[in-house]
């Protein structure tokens, strides 16, 4: 071809690209941001993550038994699953509110849970399930509304400042001023570790504003880093709601309840479980249900091969009960079980199976985990699959190519009963040629993920035509049996 280099011999010319195999990465590790204080430093040293197995148990000892690690990976391996493991140790704090400011870390130095965004840079190992064992079933006290009592005059600004002896982060907000008066307070910071009273004062150029400000419990902030972050590596988040009562679990889900409540999956009560400990009596502790619940997210998903299934209806191979009794009836509606799945937070039946499968999502389309962790699933594959036309010409065949490999995968899906449908289209009206010229190109991927049967519904009713069969079984049994007619 003269349009190709000048040779003078024999050469070969890769052409033409096939489609090609979307690999789904793993979404099993299970990862656990929590204290050890004994801990060997230079194996798990402070705010860095570490890989192992379940079955390292020479590396899980120099754990040591303090703080939350160590027994949530016996939790983890009590359920007779070995899996892989992302570990990552923070320091231990003096008070609770300090340590839930230790859990979160912080996004810019990456310490936390923040720091697994650095996770799979550090170790190759995707973070596919997230814990903080026992650090979201709170609800921390903030400033939830300022209410001015008196506007005062002769304002053209005004700055307003927060008080709360004790407080680990003073509630802020901003004052509003309209016609030189001081017409409402907005809270910028509900603050955080709040224990008594919060005041406002306000100052500015007029005089005589003031106003109250109550409190009340807010969102858990652990589960909402934990959300922010599960959405950023496409993976769930499993939290423990208070393991107070049922009411108390539907306000703090409620409280949680938001576009990425979807990478949530909340779990109550607390379970019981027979510890072995070293130098004390052995024992049954209460222990945070999410580690449970991980364990048995990751034996799902190794048996039936990937992360498209729901946890539920697997029983516990290691808790010997729940932390209270959650009433249960089948064919009923009134019951605990069913009150915790209609607020959004999954639980354990009988003591001992797992029920729901429900995130923390606002929007309906994303209630059940098991669609949103397909979705995470195709949403982490394909781009490494079509990461190959990067840099190829724009052609009609390149485009083509990526076509069909989409198509492969989603067959693929809808074969195994994870995707109800697909269909796929290239919209002119989105591919201007501007668009075109700067080598863009968008192709529509409308698509189903696979609900799980969630209401079992069986319509009951009379069935008359029955005794046609009844009177139709008696005369065959009667054979020729005739009437007898006669006198005796």
């Amino acid at each position: 071809m003269a349009a190709l280099t000048k040779n003078h011999g024999v050469r070969f010319v890769d052409v033409g690209e096939d489609a090609r195999t979307v690999q789904v990465p793993d979404f099993s590790t299970i990862t656990i941001v929590a204290t050890a204080e004994e801990a060997n430093p230079a194996i798990f040293p402070l705010e860095t993550t570490v890989h192992l197995y379940g079955d390292e148990a020479e590396k899980l000892a120099k754990l040591g038994d303090a703080g939350e690690l160590s027994p949530a990976i016996d939790d983890i391996l009590g359920e007779g699953v070995s899996p892989s493991i992302l570990i990552r140790r923070i320091e231990k704090k003096t008070t609770r509110n300090e340590q839930l400011g230790a859990v979160i870390g912080d996004p810019s130095d990456r310490t936390g849970l923040w720091g697994l965004l650095d996770a799979r840079a550090q170790t190759t190992v995707r973070p596919g399930l997230i814990l903080a064992p026992g650090y979201c079933n709170d609800s921390p006290i903030g400033a939830t509304q300022a209410t001015i009592t008196d506007q005062g005059s002769g304002y053209t600004a005004a700055t307003v400042t927060f008080a709360s002896p004790g407080a680990q982060v003073v509630p802020k907000g901003t004052a509003i001023v309209q016609g030189g008066k001081v017409v409402g307070v907005q809270i910028d910071d509900a603050g955080f570790g709040i224990t008594g009273a919060v005041t406002m004062t306000i100052e500015g150029d007029g005089t005589g504003a003031a106003g109250t400000v109550a409190t009340g419990p807010v969102a858990n902030p652990v589960a909402l880093a934990m959300s922010a972050i599960a959405k950023r590596l496409l993976a769930i988040g499993i939290c423990d709601a208070p393991n107070l009562g049922r009411v108390e679990a539907a306000l703090w889900a409620e409280r949680l309840k938001r576009d990425n409540g979807r990478y949530l999956y909340a779990i109550d009560p607390a379970v019981r479980r027979f510890v072995v400990l070293d130098g004390s009596d052995d024992t049954i502790l209460t222990r945070p249900a999410s580690t449970t619940v991980a364990a048995l997210f990751a034996k799902r998903d190794r048996e039936r091969g990937g992360p498209y299934w729901s946890p539920e209806n697997q029983t516990s191979s290691a808790i010997v009960g729940t932390a209270r009794p959650v009433s249960y009836y089948d064919g009923e509606i009134d019951h605990e079980a069913n009150f915790l799945i209609n607020a959004g937070v999954n639980t354990f039946i009988e003591g001992k199976e797992l029920f729901g499968s429900e995130t923390l999502s606002n929007d309906t389309n994303w209630r059940f985990v098991n669609k949103v962790r397909t979705e995470n699933a195709i949403r982490a594959s394909l781009p490494a699959a079509l990461r190959k036309w990067r840099g190829e010409n724009f052609t009609a065949h390149n485009a083509l190519m990526i076509v069909k490999t989409i198509e492969y995968f989603l067959e693929e899906l809808v074969s195994l009963g994870v995707v109800v449908g697909y269909t796929r289209y290239f919209d002119r009206g989105l591919n201007p040629n501007a668009n075109m010229r700067q080598g863009i190109l968008r192709i529509e991927l409308p698509h189903e993920n696979t609900p799980p049967i969630s209401d079992l519904q069986i319509g009951m009713r009379p069935y008359l035509a029955a005794f046609d069969v009844l009177a139709s079984d008696i005369q065959q049994a009667l054979g020729n049996l005739t009437p007898v007619t006669g006198t005796y």
